[in-house]
C-alpha cells in the first residue's frame, strides 16, 4: 500500500506544481504490460475493486491530511441535503480515521487548504487550494442548463458590470466575510436585492448583483464559512483580504489542463472509461476520448486487455503492479456510503464491477429516501435508509435492505449504524424498519 500512496503524491506534486506539463508517472516496458493482466475471471472482478477501493480511500481508512485526501479522490461535492451530514462530511467520515465535521471546517474555512469552488457538472465542490487553478481552468467550459461558467462570463462582461466590479470590491476591500444579506446591507441595497432575488423582479436587476455572481464564480469571492441552519448560508470574503492575490500556477493552458485532470480522475477512480469520466466530470465524451488516446500513447494509462461487458476499460500505470499482485486477505470493514459519493455517481459503472445499483428520487417531497449504500470488504450488500432527527438527537433507521442473504445477520452492519450515530452524536437509534 505504501507503494501505491509514494506514487499517489509524487503524481499531485507533478499536477499542482509543474505548470501542468505532461504529468510525471512511471511508466512500464512492453514486457512488463503483456505479463500484468490476467484472464477475466470472478478473482479479477474482486481485484479490479479493490482497485476501486484502494484509490478513492475506500479500502482502509487514512490518516492522510484531508487535502490529500480530497486530490486523490477529485474533490467532494457539496450537497446541501440535510437528511444526515452533509454529503461532503459523509464523504471524509467514510475515508479519514477519527474524521469530524470540524476538521472539514477548519481545512476550508480558517486555514483554505481546500477551497469551494464550481467543478464538475457546474456543481460546487471542494478543492485543495493548490489545485483550484487546474480545477476552475479544466472545467469551465462544461456545458450544463444550456451554458457554461465560460460562455456566461462572456456574455454578462461589458463596460457597466466591470465598472460594478470595481466598486463592489473596492466596498469590500479590508473587510471580514459576510452573506450575501449582509452585503447589500453594507451598500444599502436591501430593498433592491429583495426585490430581484426573492420577487424576481427584473425591474431590479442592477449591474452590481450581477457582478456579485461574477465574482463568486471567477473565485474573486471566497466562501469563508458557513452560517448555522438548514442550508448552511455562505460567508463570503474577498480573497485578497485572506492575503491571496492570485491562485497557484496561474496561468494555466486550458487543454493541458483538461489532460491532467482527465488522468486525475482515471487515477482517483482506479478502473474506467470515457463515457464514466463524462458522466462524472461533465465533460462531453467527445472531447475526452483523444485525452484518452493520448494517455494511451505516453502510457501512463493502459488499456485492459479483455472487454467487460461489451466495453473496454482503463487502469492508472500507477495502478497496474495490483493486477498482479497476490492480496489474500479480505476486508470485513463497512462503510455506509452517501447517495452522492463519487463512487456510486454512475449507476452502469457502479452494476459493471459490483453488482449493485439503487435509485432515489432527490427532489421528492414526501417520503424521500437517502439511501447509504452498505459497502462490506469490496462488496456492495444493500442500503439503509435513515434520516436524523437534529432536534431530539434521534437517528431514525427507516429502512434497512439487504440484498445478500449472507450478510443478514452481520453484526458489522450493526456496529457502523452505532459510529454512524455517534458521529452525528445521536442520544438514541431509532429503528423503524
Amino acid at each position: 500500500m505504501r507503494r501505491y500512496k509514494a506514487i499517489n503524491r509524487n503524481m499531485r506534486k507533478s499536477l499542482c506544481l509543474s505548470k501542468f506539463p505532461v504529468c510525471n508517472v512511471n511508466l512500464i516496458s512492453e514486457r512488463q504490460e503483456k505479463g500484468m493482466f490476467m484472464s477475466n475471471t470472478v478473482d479479477d472482478k474482486s481485484v479490479i475493486r479493490n482497485i476501486i477501493l484502494e484509490s478513492q480511500h475506500l479500502r482502509n481508512k487514512s490518516s492522510e491530511s484531508i487535502e490529500n485526501i480530497v486530490s486523490d479522490i477529485c474533490g467532494l461535492q457539496y450537497d446541501p441535503n440535510p437528511t444526515i451530514h452533509l454529503n461532503q462530511y459523509m464523504m471524509l467520515w467514510n475515508r479519514k480515521k477519527d474524521f469530524t465535521v470540524e476538521q472539514l471546517d477548519i481545512a476550508a474555512y480558517k486555514e483554505f487548504k481546500v477551497i469551494e469552488t464550481f467543478a464538475f457538472k457546474r456543481n460546487m465542490f471542494f478543492v485543495p487550494y493548490d489545485e483550484y487553478a487546474l480545477y476552475r481552468t479544466a472545467t469551465k467550459g462544461i456545458v450544463r442548463w444550456g451554458d457554461s461558467d465560460e460562455s456566461w462570463l462572456r456574455t454578462t462582461n461589458n463596460p457597466q458590470i466591470q465598472s460594478a466590479e470595481v466598486k463592489l470590491k473596492e466596498s469590500l476591500t479590508g473587510l471580514q466575510g459576510m452573506t450575501a444579506k449582509q452585503i447589500w446591507e453594507h451598500l444599502n441595497l436591501s430593498y433592491e436585492w429583495h426585490k430581484y432575488r426573492r420577487e424576481h423582479d427584473s425591474n431590479f436587476e442592477l449591474p452590481i448583483f450581477r457582478a456579485f455572481y461574477r465574482l463568486v464564480r471567477k473565485g474573486e469571492l471566497v466562501t469563508c464559512g458557513r452560517n448555522p441552519g438548514t442550508f448552511r448560508e455562505p460567508v463570503y470574503i474577498l480573497k485578497e483580504n485572506l492575503g491571496i492575490t492570485d491562485w497557484p500556477d496561474k496561468p494555466i493552458d486550458e487543454k493541458q489542463a483538461i489532460i491532467c485532470m482527465v488522468e486525475k480522475l482515471i487515477d482517483s477512480l482506479g478502473v474506467t472509461d470515457p463515457v464514466h469520466i463524462s458522466h462524472i466530470s461533465g465533460i462531453a465524451t467527445i472531447d475526452i476520448l483523444p485525452v484518452f488516446q493520448e494517455l494511451v500513447l505516453e502510457k501512463k494509462i493502459l488499456q485492459l486487455p479483455y472487454k467487460i461487458g461489451r466495453k473496454n476499460y482503463y487502469i492508472h500505470s500507477s495502478k497496474t503492479y495490483f493486477l498482479h499482485s497476490k492480496q489474500t486477505e479480505d476486508s470485513d470493514e463497512v462503510r455506509l456510503i452517501s447517495p452522492m459519493d463519487t463512487i456510486v455517481r454512475d449507476k452502469n459503472w457502479l452494476e459493471t464491477f459490483f453488482d449493485y445499483s439503487f435509485s432515489f428520487e432527490y427532489f421528492k417531497k414526501k417520503g424521500m429516501k437517502w439511501p447509504l449504500s452498505i459497502l462490506v470488504g469490496n462488496q456492495f450488500i444493500g442500503y439503509i435508509d435513515c434520516k436524523m432527527e437534529w432536534k431530539t438527537k434521534k437517528l431514525i433507521i427507516k429502512e434497512k435492505n439487504i440484498f445478500n442473504s449472507a450478510f443478514n445477520n452481520y453484526k458489522g452492519i450493526d456496529s457502523a449504524i452505532q459510529e454512524l450515530a455517534s458521529f452525528h452524536e445521536a442520544k438514541e437509534i431509532i429503528k423503524k424498519g
